[in-house]
């Protein structure tokens, strides 16, 4: 007989670092510390992350406490170095190194206030005794201005200057200046719509109507429209797609090949660009020479980032745009 638990490897399970075991035995904490710090380290080290954003309330669902007293605790937690956040309030949380931690709660200096105070005629004020003012007292005075610290001072990792957050979306007032990321996300979810394409022409509207408070949720909304009304991205009647896309592959033999010539996104691209001009309508006398010039880059800048010069990239409005001027 023997007293072993082997693990069951099929329900999964979490490999923890010796130090941050050790540290986790050895720390003076609350139980409500205790289980708030053993429910955030299992969503960020159990799931292999340095930090991530956690709510009051998914920590109260794991541990069977009032949201109200998680957030206590991830106070208290953040003001001892067990824990740090990235940004503001609503930042990612992580598990500080265990060699910051301060591992007893350290104990408020002895007050010098009295513990009673004597009064003998209650019904006039002037007779209550005043209490002595104190280090300790925390007694706030209108000449003595309270002095706040911003959170990303007090919440960042020790050593580490907090980095200021970028918005995803801006406008300059010409143009809009967007996340490659969320400009990548945008393309899955109103494809065949050129997303890039729209974000120019959501531009040439905005910079002459007043500004907008949220311009993320404005080109959202743009983009929604736009879907709304082309479902299918631009009609291919009259146009030769299909001859356009063989011209690349004979021309631009050693750029990736379309290995889906039916993608939606990209013959709407290529329907797009033919639209915009009628010197893009003129079949070989365009696109061959256009193509020639694209076969000698090596690399063009596409949804934020160096990529090789595919076709799908070739025919987005901005390097289109580029490619041709210079083709002429």
């Amino acid at each position: 007989m023997t007293n072993i638990v082997h693990f069951d490897k099929s329900r999964g399970f979490t490999r923890m670092d010796n130090q941050l075991m050790e540290a986790l035995a050895a720390v003076h904490l609350s139980p409500a510390e205790f289980k708030t710090l053993h429910a955030i380290a299992r969503m960020t080290v159990g799931y292999q992350l340095q930090e991530r954003r956690i709510t009051a309330e998914e920590v109260a669902k794991k541990t069977n406490i009032l949201p109200a007293h998680v957030s206590r605790a991830i106070s208290s937690l953040l003001a001892r170095r067990v824990l740090y956040r990235v940004g503001g309030s609503r930042g990612d949380i992580g598990i500080c190194n265990p060699s910051e931690w301060v591992y007893e709660e350290p104990k408020a200096d002895k007050s010098t206030q009295p513990k009673s105070v004597e009064i003998t005629k209650i019904g006039s004020v002037a007779q209550i005794a005043k209490l002595p003012i104190s280090d300790d007292s925390l007694l706030y005075k209108k000449e003595i201005p309270l002095v706040t610290v911003p959170t990303e001072q007090i919440t960042a990792p020790q050593g580490a200057e907090p980095a200021p957050i970028a918005p995803l979306v801006s406008f300059t007032g010409e143009d809009f200046e967007v996340d490659a990321a969320l400009i990548t996300k945008w393309a899955a979810a109103y494809s065949p719509i050129d997303v890039e394409a729209e974000i120019k022409r959501a531009a040439a509207w905005a910079s002459g109507s007043k500004p907008k408070k949220d311009w993320r949720r404005f080109l959202v909304n743009w983009l929604g429209r736009e879907f709304k009304r082309n479902p299918n991205g631009a009609s291919e009647i009259g146009i030769p797609v299909d001859k356009i896309i063989d011209l690349y592959h004979k021309i631009c033999p050693n750029l990736p090949a379309v290995t889906v010539a039916s993608d939606k996104v990209l013959r709407s691209m290529i329907a797009e660009r033919w639209n915009e001009s009628t010197a893009h309508q003129s079949g070989q006398g365009f696109w061959l020479p256009f193509f020639q010039k694209a076969n000698n880059r090596s690399q063009v800048f596409f949804r934020g980032a160096n990529v090789a010069p595919r076709l799908e990239a070739l025919v987005s409005r901005a390097v289109f745009r580029e490619i041709s001027e210079a083709a002429q």
